[in-house]
Parts: structure tokens; sequence; C-alpha cells
């Protein structure tokens, strides 16, 4: 749990004004916000305990077992997305729609998850005073291609949350270590309800200042996940959950433009819009595409007005299985553009976690096999819409060694392998994204801790050395 914040202070003190005056132009041109194995000897620096970090954590909740269930009627909330008074059409479509969506049947979302424990965010109860502003101008940002994918072939990543909210000396360690694998980018949360967790006029920069400030100084890239309404700013039947729908899209995307105007100059561009919101434990109270899609609309408007080259990626689908509570990736998707996404984004997030099958076995229910090889797939979807050129994001992958799932550490370095593999051989994959660094902790009762190329002491496992083989 994290605990109330100094607000304001900062390298970046001067930021929050530009990310305001940003927001207030963009109003007045008219544009709406709408198993563990034997590992080698070497140790890496020990990190704070995910206690002491808090927040969402992200990272996966679907190993499967059973077939892909045909799309299903979505079950929603009463609740309504609340469109901004002066719309723009896409935007009042969208909203429209979610009225569509709605039921009067309450939904039913677990509290925990059956396979994975996903510690929660509280947001903090004691409010901080607004940030101070001072007019120091930010550094401007240097020019670059907005582009889908890179020429050279797909980047490769690794996701770890955890970074933000270490001390300076172990993000350095993990983040030179991460760059000696070859690995070029690091995707981090910006998590609405930590920085604005004291009311809409607070700001807390500070955890997220550090970690983009690190990344960028090993010369890596930042994919910035934009997820988590606080509660002031959450739907009232979510607004005490860890992952609420936001309330309103123009609010959600007054705060994407905030964080695009204060890291472009950074040199950060690429943005995704939420993890996993066809997860309820990640969409509270409950998966809602209609929801989601007004809020990435509003949120690509918005980061575009600031940064036209900024490269916007929907949120990483899971592999879930329509059960009444989740919503299966392609139905999701196919939802998405009945709702109007189409044209709001650069990417399109995937999550392809396949375990206990590797990526190269075919099996209906695996993430990598609905990703192009199932009759209905994530790529067919995309085909059928007009948008077979748009790039795919894996923001996530990977496997368990250990908890009620673990697949052992030498079939962990296999997924791995052939992940990698099979995106390198990929026309369609923009980026490839390890999930995690190293294991947040030993509770053989979950498999969230057990994701690591290294132990929770920070030791090697042998996917370490095959990430390493296999991106060379």
């Amino acid at each position: 749990m994290k605990q109330a914040k100094a607000a304001g202070a900062g390298r970046h003190s001067g930021r929050n004004l530009l990310a305001a005056t940003v927001i207030v132009a963009l109003v007045a041109v008219g544009v709406t916000l709408s198993a563990t194995g034997n590992s080698p000897a070497k140790v890496r620096p020990q990190p704070l305990s995910s206690a002491a970090v808090g927040g969402l954590k992200l990272g996966p909740n679907h190993s499967q077992s059973s077939s892909e269930t045909p799309p299903s009627s979505t079950t929603t909330t009463t609740t309504t997305v609340v469109p901004p008074s002066s719309t723009t059409t896409s935007i009042a479509s969208a909203a429209a729609k979610l009225q569509a969506h709605a039921t009067t049947v309450t939904p039913t979302h677990p509290t925990t998850p059956t396979t994975v424990a996903h510690p929660t965010a509280v947001t903090p109860s004691t409010p901080v005073p607004a940030a101070t502003t001072t007019t120091t101008t930010a550094k401007p940002s240097s020019p670059s291609a907005g582009v889908q994918a890179p020429a050279t072939g797909p980047v490769f990543g690794i996701s770890v949350p955890d970074l933000v909210g270490q001390t300076a000396a172990t993000q350095a360690a993990w983040l030179a270590d991460i760059k000696s694998l070859g690995l070029t980018s690091v995707r981090i949360l910006a998590e609405w309800s930590d920085i604005q967790y004291g009311g809409p006029s607070s700001y807390d920069w500070s955890e997220l200042d550090q970690a983009v400030a690190a990344i960028r100084a090993d010369g890596l890239s930042v994919d910035m996940v934009i997820s988590g309404a606080p509660s002031w700013a959450a739907v009232s039947s979510a607004a005490g959950d860890s992952s609420p729908q936001p309330a309103n899209p123009a609010t959600f995307g007054a705060f994407a433009a905030a964080v695009a105007a204060r890291y472009a100059p950074d040199g950060v561009q690429d943005y995704e819009i939420w993890n996993e919101p066809n997860n309820a434990i990640f969409w509270q109270p409950a998966p809602n595409p209609a929801a989601y899609t007004a809020d990435l609309i509003a949120s690509y408007q918005s980061i575009k007005a600031v940064d036209p080259s900024a490269v916007v990626i929907t949120g990483g689908l899971a592999p879930e299985t329509n059960d009444g509570s989740d919503i299966s990736a392609i139905t999701f998707l196919q939802d998405m553009f009945a709702d109007g996404a189409k044209g709001s984004f650069n990417a399109i997030g995937y999550h392809p976690y396949s375990y206990p099958a590797l990526p190269d076995t075919y099996e209906t229910w695996s993430g990598w096999s609905q990703m192009s090889q199932t009759p209905v797939s994530i790529e067919s979807v995309l085909a059928a819409n007009g948008d077979a050129s748009v790039p795919l994001w894996l923001t996530e992958a990977g496997a368990p060694t250990s908890g009620p799932d673990g697949v052992g550490t030498a079939a962990q370095a296999e997924e791995l392998t052939q992940a990698i593999a099979n995106a390198k051989a990929s026309s369609s994959i923009g980026a490839l994204y390890i999930y995690t660094y190293e294991d947040s902790g030993t509770d053989t009762s979950t498999d969230e801790d057990w994701f690591g190329l290294l132990t929770a002491s920070g030791a090697e496992k042998p996917s370490y050395a095959a990430v390493a083989a296999a991106l060379k």
C-alpha cells in the first residue's frame, strides 16, 4: 500500500504547468478530451518488496485448459460512462453505444482470481495538496517519425511494473542488466490512481519521473501503460476497487494528455491504453467494451494533440474465455470495432499467454494460437475491419516456473525462446515484451510470484541465458 506522498517536488516541477496549458489549448481549439531448478550464483541487488512498491501489478491471470467458448452476451454494469458536454462525433457515438450495452443485471466479479492472486492497489485516503507549479519551461521534445513497427524488425522489451518505486540504485542495476540481455524497451505503469490520488488538482509524478529518467538514461525506450482511475474519477459502483472503470472519457483523456505532455520531452513515444481491459481483475466492476472504447478514443485524440508522432497501443488483451465475467480477446476486439475504435490506435496490444502449452503447440485456447491460427483470430478480426496492416504489440509474454500452474524452469526457457523466434519470423508482430525481470516473491500458492528471468533472490533462471541467446 502506498503511503501519502508529498506533492510537487521533483526535477519536472514545471511540467504540471505544461500539461495544464496543453489541455486548456486543446479545449480552446475545440478538441474534446473525451519448480525452480539449479540457478547460477550470480545475484542482483534486491528490490523493495511488492508491498512497499504498492499499486496494481500487471501480469497474467489466464492459464487456460478449455476451448474458446462462443461469443456470448456481454455482462455489463448499470453505470454509464458520462461523455463530455461538448463531444466529437466519435466519442458521442461510443458513449451512445455504451447505453446499448448496459443492462439491469449487476455483474458478479471475483474478488480473488482462481489461479493467480493479484495484489490490489488501495487508493490512499489521505488527500495531498495540489502540486506547486513553476514557470520553468520543460525541455522541448526531439521530433521523430511516428511509426507503427520498426523497419528492422520487432521491438524486444520487458514488462517490469515493479520498477516504478524502486530505489535509484536498484533501478540502475536492473536496467543495466536488461540492456545487457539485448532488450531495448521497458514497459511500466503510469497509474492514474497513484499520480492523482489526492484529487483532480493534485499530482505526484515523483516515482514515475525517476523511473522514466532511469530508463531513458540507459538509452531504452518506454511503453507507458496509462491505467487505473482514482476513486474520485471512477464509476461509483467500483470506486473502491483496485482497477475501476473511469467515470468520464474526457477526464481520462485529459490525464492521458498530461502524461504525454510530461514525458514526450524525455523521448517517450509509446502509450498503451490500459492493461487487459477484457479481464475482470483489471476492469471493474466488469469488462465493458463500449466503455473502454470511449476511453481509447478520448485518450488517442488527446495524446495525438500533444504529440502527433506518438504511438497509441490498445490495452493488451488477455486470452480469456467468455465466462460471464471475463471476455475473450477476440470477442472484445470485435466489440471494440463495433463501438467505433477504428482509427483510434496505431497498434493492437495483446498478451499471448499459452502455458502450459508452448507457443508452437496449437491449442484452441492458447493465446499464441488465437493470434492467427484459430478459425476466428485476432488477425482475422483486424482483416475483416480493414486493419490487416496494423501491427500487434505483444506487451506481455511468459510463463511461471512455480505456483499452481508452474511449468518449471526448462519449459519457461523454451517458452520464451519460441516466442522470440516467432516474433522475429512474423511480419505482423511489432513488439514483444517479456513478463517479467525478477520473481516478485516465493509464494507457491500463486503463479504471480514466478514469472521472472531471475528468482526473488536475484539468481538467474535458465530463461535468462535463453533470452540472451535468442535475441542474438
